[in-house]
């Protein structure tokens, strides 16, 4: 996905409907990429995520940093790998992530 290589700030995954809404936070993250300019977007992105799950909660998430950058997004892999961010209503969006995550062998509760 996006993470790796950085490439979900290109396009075509920047418009992917399953990262809808995700220009907000690649925006707010900006300032800290100019700040730490040795960090790559590829790390950046997904440290954030660490970050998120963390402080949502979720469980300490082992991190290291080593992911290197794309500098477009040619190899981008096909859309429709993952749920769509906004299906119009809660219970569709919610339908839509429990068939997409059902197909790759996950339960709810993963």
């Amino acid at each position: 996905g996006g993470s790796w290589g950085g490439r979900i700030r290109f396009e075509p995954e920047r418009s992917f409907p399953a990262n809808a809404g995700l220009t907000v936070a690649m925006d707010a993250l900006e300032p800290v990429k100019v700040k730490h300019w040795g960090v790559t977007y590829a790390d950046l992105y997904t440290l954030a995520g660490v970050v998120a799950v963390e402080e949502a909660g979720g469980p300490k998430i082992p991190y290291r940093f080593g992911r290197e950058d794309h500098d477009d997004g040619e190899t981008s892999p096909p859309d429709g790998r993952l749920p769509d961010a906004d299906k119009g209503t809660l219970d569709k969006t919610a339908i839509h992530m429990r068939d997409v995550f059902h197909r790759m062998g996950f339960t709810d509760r993963e």
